[in-house]
């Protein structure tokens, strides 16, 4: 039986390989890391039920599918498919590597031919690497401004932000 306030969404987690998307999923999800680097061959689905609190008598159950898009550049075509149907993306970075950071705006480029104006919200992920990053707070802070998109600096290993940074998107998604 569905209920009144129920709604499923679709988000892709997308941005350069290695940039810790798969990771940030498992944290969400599962509350769990793994250091081994796993490359995403295609795309996976994950599904991931969470309250959305709209007022204090209004809370949406949230049914978010979550498609997990490999970053590999050779693949652009079938990234695209997958964008089909999205209603948000999270564009992630890793702040250890600055061109994940400038190519963000191509993933954002693509994302908008195939779905037109979604919620987006940037991740610079990996924060727990300060020590050797390449993108400041400010870099982010103009990349946001230019996309209209929120961002966060998230750790898929020590949890920060993770979960504030998926409610942001499931806010947008049900606004």
């Amino acid at each position: 039986m569905a209920f009144e306030n129920s709604v499923k969404r679709k988000i892709c987690l997308i941005g350069d390989g290695g940039v810790g998307k798969t990771s940030l999923i498992r944290r969400f999800v599962l509350d769990q890391f793994d250091d081994k680097y796993k490359a995403t061959f295609g795309t996976k689905v994950t599904k991931k039920d969470m309250e959305i609190k709209k007022d204090k008598d209004n809370i949406i159950d949230l049914s978010l599918l979550i498609w997990d898009i490999m970053g590999q550049e050779a693949f652009k075509k079938a990234q695209s498919y997958a964008y089909e149907g999205a209603q948000g993306a999270i564009i992630v970075c890793d702040i250890t590597n600055r061109k994940s950071l400038v190519n963000v705006t191509s993933w954002y480029n693509d994302l908008i031919k195939k779905t037109k104006k979604i919620p987006v919200i940037i991740l610079a992920n990996k924060n727990d690497l300060k020590g050797e990053a390449k993108v400041k707070d400010i870099d982010l802070k103009k990349l946001s401004k230019k996309l209209k998109a929120p961002y966060f600096f998230t750790s898929a290993k020590t949890g920060e932000n993770v979960e504030a940074a998926f409610h942001k998107m499931g806010n947008r998604l049900v606004k």
